[in-house]
Order: structure tokens, then C-alpha cells, then sequence
């Protein structure tokens, strides 16, 4: 039953992440200007969300403590504390590495969502709150300077971790970031124990602070 659950949650995460996407856009167009619209769409974002959250609820509520070893699987990784419930937000344009976001921070129970694009990014960062944002620097659309930028202009208490490629800054982005409050830098293909440390070291340093909404939060 755990492994039917975990595979259906891997399989509809990203159709729900393009879900809440295209109806974060086009929420964005009509806030402001058509209300029943807009209450629509944010009925819509929050239906989205909430099949994601049903799901990985069913497989906490299923799945054993334990699993024997003959079954060769991996015994339940417990709830980090410091990370269950924390709100993420991943931006890359390789699907796999989107998917592997989902698998990953879904086990120490975050609210993943994901974007592939920098602008998608900004505007799902508008009318919602994240804990943590992170972002590749080659995005389709926006260097990685960039798009810190824009993700710290919405939302100026935002965490966000730059993600790379072994040795590749051609842009300086990285250097750029620093010097206005970068948190942190994760080299891929990274692994699960410094993805893991990167988000928990970057959640440490935030200050006790109230989160900027810098739109119209939807969680």
C-alpha cells in the first residue's frame, strides 16, 4: 500500500505543479480587475494543493513504523521537525530534477511546489509565501542573479539557495548574490544529506522575522 501511495504521489506532483502554475498566471491577470474570476482561480489553486496534501497524509497514515529488511525497503525516515510543513519552492528546467525535489523533500514531509521557468517562478511567488526558494542559474528565461533578485524583491524575507553545476557561474551569479544576502549554494547533482543540510542551515539563520507576503498569499 506505502509503495502504491508513494508512486502515485510521484506521478501527480508535477501535472499538479503545472496546475498551480497555469492558474497562478492567469490569476495574476485578473486580480484587480475581475473578482469572481479571481475567486475562482484561487479555489482552483487551493483544490490543487490540497490533492498533493491528501495524498502524502494517506501514506503517513499507512505506512509502518518499521519495514522488514526482507522487503528491501528502507525503514520510514522520520519527521524532521525543522522541516515538516516548511513550504518550498524549486525552480529548474530539468524535470528530473524537479521530480526528484518532490521524492526527496516529500519524505521529511515539505510542501514542495516547482516551477521550470524564472517568470513562472516570480508570479506563483506573488500570491503565494515559501519558505525557501530554490533556483538553478541557467534558467530558460533568467540568470541566476536574476532571478534572487526578483524572489527577494517579492518576498525580502525569502531563503533562497542557488543550485549549479559543478564549477559553473559564467555569469558571476553566485558572487553577485553573496554580497546582497545569498543563503546558501547547492553544486548538482547534490545529495540527499547536503540538499537536507543546505535547507536546514538557511531555515537556522532566518531571523525571527514575519514572513513579507509581497502579494496575496495562498497556501
Amino acid at each position: 500500500k506505502t509503495q502504491s501511495v508513494d508512486l502515485i504521489s510521484r506521478e501527480v506532483a508535477l501535472p499538479v505543479d503545472a496546475i498551480l502554475r497555469d492558474a497562478a498566471s492567469v490569476l495574476d491577470r485578473y486580480i484587480g480587475h475581475e473578482p469572481e474570476v479571481a475567486e475562482r482561480l484561487r479555489r482552483i489553486l487551493a483544490s490543487a494543493r490540497d490533492i498533493k496534501q491528501v495524498i502524502q497524509n494517506v501514506g503517513e497514515q499507512i505506512q509502518p513504523a518499521t519495514t522488514p529488511a526482507h522487503h528491501g525497503q528502507v525503514p520510514r525516515r522520520p519527521r524532521n521537525p525543522l522541516l515538516a510543513g516548511r513550504r518550498i519552492l524549486l525552480v529548474d528546467n530539468d524535470e528530473s530534477v524537479r521530480q526528484a525535489a518532490h521524492t526527496l523533500l516529500g519524505r521529511y514531509g515539505c510542501v514542495v511546489e516547482t516551477a521550470s521557468e524564472g517568470q513562472e517562478a516570480v508570479t506563483i511567488a506573488r500570491l503565494s509565501t515559501y519558505d525557501v526558494y530554490l533556483a538553478d542559474i541557467r534558467l530558460p528565461d533568467m540568470g541566476g542573479y536574476e532571478i534572487f533578485k526578483a524572489l527577494r524583491e517579492i518576498q525580502p524575507s525569502a531563503t533562497v539557495i542557488l543550485m549549479t553545476g559543478f564549477g559553473y557561474d559564467s555569469g558571476h551569479a553566485i558572487v553577485k548574490a553573496r554580497r546582497e544576502g545569498l543563503q546558501g549554494v547547492l553544486y548538482k547533482p547534490f545529495r540527499l544529506d547536503r540538499l537536507i543540510a543546505a535547507i536546514e542551515s538557511a531555515l537556522c539563520n532566518q531571523t525571527a522575522r514575519p514572513q513579507a507576503a509581497g502579494g496575496v498569499a495562498e497556501h
